[in-house]
C-alpha cells in the first residue's frame, strides 16, 4: 500500500496499514464515546442531578437518615439513591421511593428534609422535562 505524504510518497509494510488502521479504529471508538458522554450528560442535565453540589448530598444523605433514625426505621440504600436521583416534590413521590413509607417515616417530613438539603430549585419540576 502507498501512503501519499505531501510531496513524496512512501510505501508501507501491511503491519504498518494494520496499526494504521487499529490507531483509526481507536480515535472512531473514541469520537463515539464522546458522543455517548456527551449525550448522557445532556441528560442528566435535565434532571436534579444538574442543581445538586456534593453539600447538598451530602447533607440530604445525613438528614434523612437521621430522621429515619428517629423514626425507628433504615433508608435503604436504593431508597436514598432514587431520593437523591429523582429529588422526590411531592409526598406521593416520596410514597413510591420508600417502600412501606406510610409505615416506616413521616413522608411530609422527608419531603422537608429533602427541600432542605438540595434546595427547592433541585425540588421543582420544570414542566417541559416530565
Amino acid at each position: 500500500m502507498k501512503i501519499i505524504k505531501k510531496d513524496k510518497e512512501e510505501i508501507i509494510t501491511n503491519f504498518e496499514v494494520l496499526q494504521l488502521l487499529k490507531h483509526k479504529r481507536r480515535i472512531e471508538e473514541q469520537v463515539l464515546l464522546n458522543e455517548f458522554v456527551n449525550n448522557v450528560i445532556r441528560y442528566l442535565e435535565t434532571t436534579p442531578a444538574s442543581k445538586q453540589t456534593i453539600e447538598s448530598v451530602k447533607e440530604c444523605k445525613k438528614s434523612v437518615t437521621k430522621l429515619a433514625d428517629t423514626s425507628g426505621c433504615k433508608i435503604l440504600t436504593g431508597e436514598m439513591l432514587q431520593i437523591l436521583n429523582i429529588a422526590p416534590s411531592s409526598e406521593v413521590e416520596v410514597h413510591l421511593v420508600i417502600e412501606d413509607c406510610e409505615d416506616r417515616i413521616d413522608a411530609k417530613e422527608v419531603l422537608k428534609e429533602i427541600k432542605n438539603s438540595l434546595g427547592e430549585e433541585a425540588v421543582i419540576r420544570d414542566e417541559d422535562n416530565l
